[in-house]
């Protein structure tokens, strides 16, 4: 359109209102891509979450076996800590797995801060999950999940995809 034309009457109220709905949705996914390109936010602070996918073969005669490395929390209060452990696990007949958690480098302690039945025999793998809750006081706290099976000298349990987590406020 150029300056010599006639305009129908309301053209330029509309014009006015698609060019400020052009710079409202201009605006919009600018700031979709801005949160798009943003580092997502972490349900777990760096360094409470840890997975381990390698293989893990036990018998009885190991006794207790880490199931990851261990984690640590830094809560600026005295807190419970949410302790949690995952795992992709295949146990013979007669036996189980049964899980302790070691806090600060102690023996692993079991049927204290939860479950210590882990797992018994299936037909197949089965994903096993279960969590704890663990008393902590200010400042730095080492949590780490072991297992070990319990059964006759011939039972095997393997472990695969082995997830673990510690959650509490942190400072």
């Amino acid at each position: 359109m150029n300056d010599t034309e006639p305009t129908r009457p309301g053209t330029t109220k509309r014009r006015v209102r698609l060019a400020a709905v052009a710079a409202a949705l201009t605006a919009a996914a600018s700031a979709i891509t801005a949160v798009a390109v943003a580092d997502p936010a972490s349900a777990l602070p760096v360094g409470q979450a840890t997975c381990d996918f390698s293989n893990l073969t036990l018998s009885p005669a190991v006794g207790w076996f880490p199931l990851t490395s261990s984690r640590s929390v830094t809560p600026g209060i005295e807190t419970e800590a949410k302790i949690t452990v995952t795992a992709d696990v295949a146990v013979s007949a007669g036996a189980e797995v049964r899980l302790g958690w070691s806090i600060n480098n102690n023996a692993p302690v079991e049927s204290f801060f939860g479950p210590a039945n882990f797992a018994n025999h299936t037909e197949f793998a089965e994903t096993r999950d279960t969590f704890g809750l663990v008393f902590v006081g200010a400042g730095t706290t080492t949590v780490q999940p072991f297992v070990r099976v319990n059964g006759p000298a011939a039972a095997r349990a393997g472990l695969l995809n082995k997830c673990f987590a510690v959650e509490a406020r942190t400072s």
